[in-house]
């Protein structure tokens, strides 16, 4: 156990709770990016408006600003503890303050190394790799950098449903992009994210195509600029973010 750490358990939980408050209060300010004076909660309203992460603990934050004012009679001078708040608020504004200060980042979470395919390649390499991994996502490619869209175990079996009768002449000859011919989302069903976003852009990617044409979005690939045409770093997918469990605790 830290000194610091020991040193802030022995605060009382007014100060500790300032403390953490203050702390969000900064990050508000640096997100904001204005010049002057904005109350705590025009400034949640405002950030939160933007940013992914801060939208996620605006309810918690504006009432937070409630409770700082009422803990804390600002007619005096100095400014002096008027209440103590409740443990278990203090540990949740100083988890939140921490996230703030801290946001759990794509990359490294979501690292990992992703296998593609080209546009050229036999479908058997991909039933190869769905074998040996149990992947069933593929980035598709033209070349090093040109992004073609996702083939998915939906794409796969929308083309063996329609193509059934050809397979016995063999799928060797059988190219990828044949194959992605199939894929009905017209590249929909994928976006890209940079290599800085956080966890909290990854849950608002999928949320905002929940009201898209095409609602379900198959996958998050991560670059260093959220560029197509630049090298894949990780992929996230809805079975990835299930696993983190609850959203605002991560």
């Amino acid at each position: 156990m830290s000194e610091v750490y020991k040193q802030v358990m022995k605060m009382q939980l007014s100060e500790r709770f300032i403390m953490a408050y203050n702390k969000i209060d900064r990050q508000l300010e640096k997100r904001a990016g204005i010049e002057g004076y904005m109350g705590f909660s025009q400034l949640v309203r405002r950030v939160a408006r933007a940013d992914p992460m801060f939208a996620e603990f605006e309810d918690d934050l504006l009432e937070y600003a409630e409770l700082r004012n009422a803990i804390v009679h600002e007619l005096v001078e100095p400014a002096r503890i008027i209440a103590e708040p409740h443990a278990s608020v203090v540990e949740r504004i100083e988890q939140i303050a921490a996230i703030l200060e801290r946001p759990p980042l794509v990359i490294p979470r979501f690292e990992r190394q992703v296998y593609t395919v080209q546009a050229d390649d036999s479908i058997l390499r991909v039933m190869d790799l769905i074998r040996q991994y149990g992947y069933t996502q593929f980035p598709v490619y033209d070349g090093e950098s040109e992004f073609l869209g996702l083939l998915t175990d939906r794409c796969l079996a929308r083309w063996l449903t329609f193509e059934f009768e050809t397979l016995a002449q063999g799928l060797q000859a059988t190219q990828v992009a044949q194959v992605m011919v199939y894929d009905k989302t017209e590249g929909a069903n994928v976006t890209f994210l940079s290599q800085n976003a956080t966890v909290f852009d990854a849950y608002h990617e999928f949320e905002c195509h929940m009201a898209t044409e095409y609602p379900r979005l198959e996958a998050i690939l991560i670059t260093a600029n959220g560029r197509s045409d630049e090298r894949l770093m990780g992929i996230i997918t809805p079975w990835d973010m299930f696993r983190l469990g609850p959203r605002n605790g991560v």
